[in-house]
Parts: C-alpha cells; structure tokens; sequence
C-alpha cells in the first residue's frame, strides 16, 4: 500500500469512526433514559462499527510500512488479519444479539416507547446507510479490502436497526415476541455477512489462486522471443497481485537477453493488469519435444 492510499484510507476510516460513535452515543443515552433494552443493545453494537474502525486503521498502518529484514515480503497479509478480525467482530454480535433475544423471550421487559425512540432510530439508520454507501464507494475506488469488509459490518447495524424498529411497532402492538424473532433473524444475516468477509481473508492467507491464469499466458506469450509459458501461479490481493511463472525462450540465447526478456514480461503484466505488483520469472531452455504445444506460439 502506498502512502497516498495509506493517508486516504485511514481518512475515511477517522471520519467513520467519528459518526459510528456519534450513533453508537444516541442510541445508548436515549433506550437508556427510555429503558429500552434493543435500543440500548444496538448501541452497543454500533461500538462494535467504532470497534472495527480502530482496527482497520492499525492494519492499515501497518500495512503501509515497507518490508523489512523481519518481513521482506512487505506487510500486506496484516490488513487481511484485520479484515478477519472484523469477521469474528460480526460472530461475537451476532452471538450477542441471539443471547439478548432469547434473555427478552424468557423475561420480556416492556419499555417506556414514545416518539423520539422512533426519531434516533430512524435519524441514526439514515446516517448507516450513507456511511455503508461512502465507504463502500471508497473501498471499490482504492481497492481496499479493509473498507469494503468494514462497509459490511457497517451494513449489519443496518439490519439490526430496522429490527430494532420492528420491535418498537411490535411492542406498542402489544406483540412483544415479534421483536425476539426479528433480532434472532438479524443475528443470522449477521453471521452470513462475517462469513463473506472471512472466507476471501482465510484465502488470502492461505494462498489461494486470486485470478484466471489464462489471462496471464495469452499476454505473456504474446512478448517476442517468448516460446512457451507454463507453470503460472498467483496470489495475494486485489490490490497487490503476486505472480510467479516459467518461461521457455531458444536455449540458444544469452543469459542477458533472457534476463532483458523476464524484465519485459514483468513490466508488460503490471501494466495490463491492475493490481499486479510482483512478477517473478523463472526462464527456461525451450525443448519442443515437451507437451507446451497449446502455450506456443504458431
């Protein structure tokens, strides 16, 4: 990550820091005065929004530091453990919110509901979705997978507002339980929203291949005096693709040609694909007797 992109990112990341403390505050200070416990609970959640920010900002960080004799393949890995800890930020609410509902089922408590319960609610739901919109924006334009897994959790408060709603409608209807089973939905859209975050992360860290390989040969076999290409491997990010690959030129060639070769073949994949910031190239004698007849060129 570069420092530009380092600087952009943690700004957005303060600014929603800032606002998802601001609707963390409102929701708490008036379920409180209100005794509504929902109120009060999604508040807490918003915390958990604030919570996630905190860590976005430190992975950023350290992310953004070069590499080092200690880590001389870079930090990037580290926005993906942040990103994972958002993850397991969504399990622990949802988990929250399922102990909570089933605690209103067992003991319900029927609070003092007027309108400005209904005010913050909505006011705080309209500020989650232009939060959710931002950041969500700005993750796609920087190519942020912090952002993007923190829009998500955003999201998630979303759905745990209009819950909250739904419960406050039902307990002035005098159907107190709707707002247990609405809770108890939520917590689960929760757990699916943590598991689209964390699966990509677990494969970030695990290597897993980031793109179609086939894209990297037609491009690779295109570059003069390239004979076959093979053995293509990636990783990595969407913002930080790592590539490795064999190359096969006329064995008959100098070793600085083939050197001037790998050189070109690097400079060609970072300009044509976006994201790519590592190419290692390993060359090879080409031996036409070998089966690379579908990577040759005619």
């Amino acid at each position: 990550m570069t420092k530009q992109k380092y600087i952009q990112v943690r700004n957005v990341l303060l600014t929603i820091l800032v606002l998802n403390f601001i609707v963390a505050f409102a929701k708490i200070i008036y379920g409180v005065i209100t005794k509504t416990s929902s109120m009060v609970a999604d508040g807490y959640h918003s915390f958990s929004d604030g919570a996630s920010n905190i860590i976005g900002i430190i992975g950023i960080w350290i992310t953004s530091k070069p590499a080092d004799e200690s880590h001389p393949y870079g930090h990037h890995k580290f926005e993906t453990l942040a990103t994972i800890v958002i993850s397991l930020l969504l399990f622990f609410v949802s988990f929250e919110i399922l102990t909570d509902a089933y605690a209103r089922f067992k003991n319900p408590v029927i609070p003092n509901i007027d309108v400005y319960n209904f005010a913050v609610m909505i006011i705080t739901l309209i500020i989650n979705m232009i939060v959710v919109w931002y950041e969500g924006k700005k993750g796609k334009e920087l190519k942020s997978s912090i952002l993007i897994s923190d829009s998500k959790h955003t999201k998630s408060d979303i759905y745990v507002s209009i819950s909250v709603l739904v419960g406050l409608l039902a307990i002035k209807k005098g159907l107190v339980i709707v707002d247990t089973i609405v809770s108890s939905l939520i917590a689960i859209l929760i757990v699916k929203a943590g598991l689209e975050i964390l699966i990509p992360g677990i494969k970030v860290l695990s290597d897993a291949n980031i793109m179609d390989t086939k894209r990297i040969n037609d491009l690779v076999i295109k570059v003069p005096d390239v004979i076959f290409c093979h053995k293509i491997r990636t990783r990595g990010k969407e913002d930080y693709i790592m590539v490795d690959l064999h190359v096969g030129v006329d064995k008959n060639v100098t070793l600085e040609y083939s050197h001037r070769i790998a050189h070109n073949i690097e400079n060609l994949l970072k300009e044509k694909i976006d994201g790519v910031g590592e190419v290692i190239v390993h060359m090879e004698p080409a031996v036409f007797e070998e089966s690379d007849d579908e990577n040759r060129r005619s």
